[in-house]
């Protein structure tokens, strides 16, 4: 049997981190947002007596062996549900690489939804998020999707203000970020906790995303200090963001903006400047069994 499934990114509204686990691991305080941006993730699967895997990806970019989170994401299925399977994954990539935006995350969550429909929803969505922990701490985030906040609490998911209509324009530019490496910057220099999450959160569902915008925060915008990042969202600004933030431990950055047609100038404007620039949208899940 045959599922296809878009898998929408993600952007980090508020990220913060708020101390360190004893194995190592952060703490974090977490606001993020899916956005129409989407992989198409095929998975094709029937049960056997040992487990086999393939997986194909447009992007060359991409490993296509056990290091990718998909056939983490099969195996841990499996794993779970106590059979073996024959797997074809097919990924069209469309999420930045090494943007922060998700697009590895959001792959394994995408497999792990997909396989559960193939084989008859033996699990619940809780089960399947907590298979996602497994494998990655943002892949029960794009299981769920939405607006969500994740904290040591867990995730909840939040709601906005109505009529809350806003365009992202993401930036892309010419380096990447390694996700590693950011959180050793904290390591070796820990920045004091972010305590405006909570008026953060009052002003998002009171005013929405673009009135919110000027409180995006990201501690890692901070950890880097890098005036590229800070050129970009200054160049947001003057075409007219409300605010403008990096996602994730980066590169990609945003603007939020209330106006379609001031999205739209904005993206042109930058375009030939970056290598990429396009406009999303909120969306209400992360993932879409078609």
């Amino acid at each position: 049997m045959t599922e296809t499934v878009n898998a929408y990114a993600k952007l980090n509204l508020f990220l913060d981190i708020t101390g360190i686990m004893p194995n190592g691991y952060h703490y974090l305080t977490n606001v993020t947002q899916s956005v129409s941006l989407y992989d198409t993730v095929t998975i094709t699967a029937e049960k056997s007596e040992d487990f086999a895997y393939n997986i194909y990806c447009d992007n060359s970019e991409i490993p296509c062996d056990k290091s990718n989170i998909a056939y983490k994401a099969a195996r841990v299925f499996f794993d779970e549900v106590g059979f073996d399977s024959k797997v074809d994954v097919a990924i069209t990539k469309r999420i930045p690489i090494m943007g922060g935006m998700g697009g590895s995350s959001v792959d394994g969550a995408a497999v792990l939804a997909g396989l559960n429909r193939i084989f008859g929803n033996p699990l619940s969505k809780e089960s399947l998020c907590a298979l996602g922990e497994k494998i990655g701490a943002d892949v029960p985030l794009c299981l769920i999707g939405g607006t969500l906040l994740s904290d040591k609490d867990g995730i909840r998911s939040l709601n906005t203000a109505q009529n809350d209509e806003c365009f992202f324009v993401c930036v892309q530019p010419d380096f990447k970020s390694s996700t590693a490496a950011a959180y050793s910057l904290y390591d070796r220099q820990p920045i004091e906790e972010n305590k405006a999450v909570e008026n953060f959160l009052t002003v998002l569902s009171q005013k929405g995303m673009a009135g919110s915008a000027k409180q995006l925060y990201n501690i890692f915008t901070v950890l880097y200090g890098d005036n590229r990042i800070g050129e970009i969202k200054d160049e947001l600004l003057a075409l007219g963001a409300a605010g403008a933030e990096m996602t994730g431990s980066g590169s990609v950055v945003y603007g939020v903006f209330s106006d379609k047609s001031r999205a739209k100038s904005a993206e042109i404007a930058l375009r030939n400047k970056y290598p990429r620039v396009f406009i999303c949208t909120p969306v209400k899940c992360g993932i879409d069994i078609l």
